[in-house]
């Protein structure tokens, strides 16, 4: 059986194989793609391990993965993990990070958007994300309870796959506004951020899962605990403007579930 510990003695200097023969196929939330480029790079110069990211939007890449396997899922909210684990493609999963919905727009915010109902109004373009992707299908329901989402689809509104892709709307001048996480604010420095209740009443968990799929458990456990650790991934996540769940030390963090063992048995 997996021991949990043994992960926990495992340092930057240790010269330890963890056995991972082939490239961990890892299917990742395309608005956590700079951090986790950064924290790839970083994890092969130290391990010598190849991981090969497929981005998408959260949705998207569930469905995907549901029949190309895979060793490791990170959306951009905890119901798909929760979705994964009823259905038995899920087996481990640590959450690390909070997001929050903003609506993005231009420096100096100049057509005034301070509120949702802001966007149904005749002279903003609003870009949103499509179902498919995390931070969409939030964005739906918040705006259909919030009673405004009829009233921007009447509007001049477009839609984007991804998060990334929304941001980049407003950046090129594509849309006057879109609503994003708020992860991606040290990203654009040129624009603003808007907070609004709806939204930050309601923050969303980036997790990481382990697939049930995987042929290498031991690698697959091993780089989500690398990860989440506090002073490994979880310190470039920060350094890229997202809200971390801080752990204690490496190899440790809060909301991991119990079931470790299990995997490697």
């Amino acid at each position: 059986a997996f021991v949990i510990g043994s992960f926990f003695w495992l340092s930057k200097n240790d010269s330890v194989s963890i056995g991972a023969d082939k490239p961990l196929v890892v299917h990742c939330a395309a608005g956590l793609r700079l951090p986790l480029e950064e924290i790839v790079a970083q994890y092969k110069k130290e391990y010598g391990v190849e991981i090969q990211l497929n981005y998408g939007g959260s949705g998207e890449l569930y469905s995907k993965l549901k029949i190309a396997g895979g060793d490791l899922y990170i959306p951009a909210d905890f119901s798909y993990i929760a979705r994964g684990q009823a259905e038995g493609l899920v087996a481990e999963s640590i959450s690390f990070g909070e997001l929050t919905a903003v609506i993005m727009v231009k420096k100096g915010n100049p057509l005034h958007i301070r509120s949702l109902a802001d966007l149904t109004r005749m002279d903003v373009r609003v870009s949103l994300a499509e179902k498919s992707a995390a931070v969409g299908e939030f964005t739906h329901q918040v705006l259909q309870s919030a009673g405004v989402l009829e009233g921007i689809h009447q509007g001049t509104y477009s839609t984007s796959p991804t998060v990334s892709a929304v941001a980049n709307q407003v950046k090129l001048a594509a849309a006057d506004a879109g609503i994003v996480w708020d992860s991606l604010s040290a990203q654009y420095p040129g624009h603003e951020f808007v907070e609004v209740a709806e939204f930050t009443n309601k923050q969303k968990m980036a997790t990481v899962g382990v697939l049930k799929a995987t042929t290498n458990a031991t690698a697959a456990l091993q780089f989500a605990r690398y990860l989440t650790a506090s002073d490994r991934g979880l310190r470039l996540f920060k350094k890229h403007g997202f809200k971390v769940m801080e752990g204690d030390v490496w190899g440790q963090s809060p909301k991991v579930s119990q079931n470790l063992e299990s995997l490697s048995e």
